[in-house]
């Protein structure tokens, strides 16, 4: 049993935001983490830690804003279900590899009681903008389709995929999604059954060197499941999304770059070489080591290492 403090303690510092830190020899109750966000610069976006219980971590960011407020993070190891429909059959919540398997919900409340049932900002009133949010955490469960659900308002069961990026090191098994969405209720990670077609990473090759300010060119074969994915037959994806993240030495997730590209976020298919392919700006990044992740419902998520290194030539899209 987690070994607690004296009640009177305990629930005095909950009320500060500080979770439990005590080690468990079962899973922990539920921690909770309370935040404050106000007007000001660095006052829209804080970090909800529930690694030392090993819950994961989630880092929420608000464009900007406008009244201050209290938000509330509890972690929660009862999943709340999925519509009916919504998602494919086979949707599963992800367990954690560090809190003897258990899957997470975080669940959000507030302190703006005129917005009930939990009370958390209102976009348009409390802030602009829609909300980012970034969850870091460790699961040895293999990966085909990552979605990050969210269940709004009052509903208790999951109704969209709020997921724009999701970044997986190629070495340290430490996945990273990024979400949006208008507003705060539940939102837990979860994997969806996805084909398994043969993927080949056609560029960039793993840790190949490219210059700050110009672009990457990621370009991918997909062929049909157990087949040879630089001799068959190649298809195209319409889906496939991109995204790229600094590492530091050991592989931990550092930030998610702004990713721009004058033809959008989207592969194009080309016939002639049969590759999947866009390019990524590099404008504005630091040098240093990332990490590449294509992810589609079509493939496994699948990752290759780079290098960044400082340059005074552009030749990046705008």
């Amino acid at each position: 049993m987690c070994k607690r403090l004296f009640v009177l303690l305990a629930l005095a510092i909950s009320l500060f935001g500080t979770q439990c830190w005590a080690q468990c020899d079962g899973p922990c109750p539920s921690p909770s983490i309370t935040n404050t966000f106000s007007p000001g610069p660095g006052n829209n976006e804080r970090v909800y830690d529930f690694s030392s219980t090993g819950d994961g971590k989630l880092v929420v960011h608000f464009v900007k804003v406008l009244t201050t407020f209290t938000l509330t993070v509890t972690v929660d190891h009862t999943i709340d279900g999925l519509a009916e429909g919504a998602f494919p059959a086979g949707t599963a919540c992800v367990p954690y590899s560090t809190n003897h398997g258990l899957c997470v919900e975080y669940d959000f409340t507030g302190n703006v009681f005129s917005h009930p049932p939990h009370f958390v900002p209102v976009q348009g009133t409390d802030y602009r903008g829609l909300i980012s949010l970034t969850l870091s955490y460790l699961t040895s469960q293999p990966i085909n389709t990552p979605a990050f659900l969210h269940a709004p308002g009052a509903s208790t069961v999951f109704t969209e995929d709020i997921l724009t990026s999701y970044f997986e090191p190629a070495v340290v098994p430490d996945p990273t999604m990024g979400g949006k969405t208008p507003g705060l209720s539940t939102v837990a990670v979860f994997n969806e059954p996805g084909a398994n077609d043969s993927f080949c990473f056609v560029s960039p090759k793993p840790f190949q060197t490219f210059t700050v300010g110009h672009a990457i060119e990621v370009a991918f074969r997909l062929t049909a499941p157990s087949t040879d994915c630089l001799t068959a037959a190649p298809m195209r994806d319409k889906d496939a999304h991109v995204s790229l993240a600094m590492t530091d030495s050991g592989g931990n997730f550092i930030s998610f770059p702004t990713l721009r590209n004058k033809e959008g976020n989207n592969f194009r298919f080309d016939h002639e070489d049969g590759v999947n392919e866009r390019d990524l700006s590099t404008k504005g990044l630091a040098p240093g080591s990332y990490t590449i992740t294509v992810f589609s419902d079509e493939f496994s998520p699948q990752s290759v290492n780079i290098t960044l290194v400082a340059g005074t030539d552009d030749d990046d899209p705008d």
